[in-house]
């Protein structure tokens, strides 16, 4: 099959499987395209090919396995600023080793910040890369497709440089700039697809922002903390055990360190306070309420709903931390300790026939709601 292909566009950017280094008339090409950086996504098993791959000045491996399940995430910082250093070597362009982190000169990066800006013409790549992975198909091209929404943000997203854009616009743009992304490299290489959890990564890559920064730009968003704190209640609910308690995230504990409102997956407006009707204790407030029903704001289906979904509370911790899949949630004032609501870590339908997991309810019976 097609091992080697070119994405359209001002890059030397070659994106491929693991044959162009197992071929001598493939690995030929390799050094007719002047690549200097090799990039494999690929499980470590260096027979054969990875001798070949570190032939070549400068080469990064990334041991993960084309599964949706793994978190690619971690490692598009690593690899978008890889690609970046090879096509775009830090001035002078000579053999100097350009890949020690983000060690590229100001003169460079300025460079890099107004292209990705769209404020200046693309230029042709003076470095040439090739990213592969076994099939060339999801992999390696999930990390070209990063590299390119990092890269040049205005030519996927509706024109604007990512800094200018605010979280909501860009998730609302999220999915068509990864698109037209994958589009973009189809036309070299038409086999691309990544698999759909990688599409979904990518996704949360752009919402994020493209955080490809040394320093823990990514692992430090809360985003992707959140994201990362989601499967890991998967693969509770997939093992039918409840989550560690020592790893539950109590939404009202978490420390946002910038007020991000990527993080906050639901539209502001429309919920009320909820208090314990026996008592009057202030048991969610607005922000910690979970809206459900396919979007209905929460007035507009709270006659049709016997339950208010909310967040998971650090009053809810006693209950929690017994390591029960499901029980009861009492209110927390001591003097009252009257039965709220329940708790199912495997979810639990609503009366509106809504499916909410993981589900923290307050019965509309036992509480008041104020608006």
């Amino acid at each position: 099959a097609m091992s080697l292909s070119r994405v359209p566009g001002p890059d030397r950017l070659f994106v491929g499987g693991v044959w162009a280094l197992n071929m001598e008339s493939q690995r030929q090409q390799l050094h007719d395209e002047g690549i200097t950086h090799v990039l494999s996504v690929i499980k470590y098993s260096f027979d054969h090919w990875g001798e070949e791959a570190k032939r070549f000045p400068h080469h990064l491996s990334i041991d993960i396995d084309d599964d949706e399940d793994m978190d690619l995430l971690a490692h598009l910082p690593d690899a978008v600023r890889f690609i970046d250093q090879g096509l775009y070597p830090p001035a002078p362009a000579g053999e100097s080793s350009g890949t020690t982190g983000g060690s590229s000169s100001s003169s460079s990066s300025s460079r890099t910040e107004q292209i990705r800006e769209g404020a200046v013409e693309e230029p042709r790549s003076p470095g040439a890369v090739y990213v592969h992975c076994a099939m060339g198909k999801s992999r390696s091209v999930s990390c070209v497709i990063a590299y390119l929404l990092w890269k040049y943000p205005h030519r996927f997203g509706g024109g604007k440089p990512l800094a200018a854009s605010t979280p909501a616009e860009r998730r609302a743009s999220a999915a068509q700039a990864v698109d037209r992304a994958l589009e973009l490299v189809r036309q070299g290489r038409s086999i691309a697809e990544p698999n759909d959890g990688f599409m979904d990564q990518l996704r949360l890559w752009w919402v994020m922002g493209c955080p490809a920064g040394a320093g823990g730009q990514l692992e430090n968003h809360p985003a992707y903390q959140k994201w990362l704190y989601e499967r890991l209640l998967k693969e509770a609910r997939d093992a039918h055990v409840p989550p560690d308690a020592g790893h539950i995230r109590f939404e009202d504990e978490v420390v946002v360190q910038q007020a991000d409102p990527a993080t906050q997956g639901r539209p502001a407006g429309g919920e009320a306070e909820v208090r314990c009707k026996k008592c009057r204790r202030t048991l969610a407030t607005p922000k910690f309420v979970v809206s459900h029903g396919g979007g209905a704001p929460p007035a507009a289906s709270a006659g049709s709903c016997a339950h208010v979904f909310i967040d998971t509370l650090s009053w809810m911790r006693p209950a929690l931390e017994d390591g029960a899949l499901e029980g009861r949630l009492n209110c927390p004032n001591a003097k009252c300790g009257a039965t709220v609501g329940r708790f199912a870590w495997q979810g639990m339908m609503c009366s509106c026939k809504q499916w909410v997991v993981p589900a923290f309810s307050l019965n509309r019976s036992r509480v008041d709601e104020l608006v």
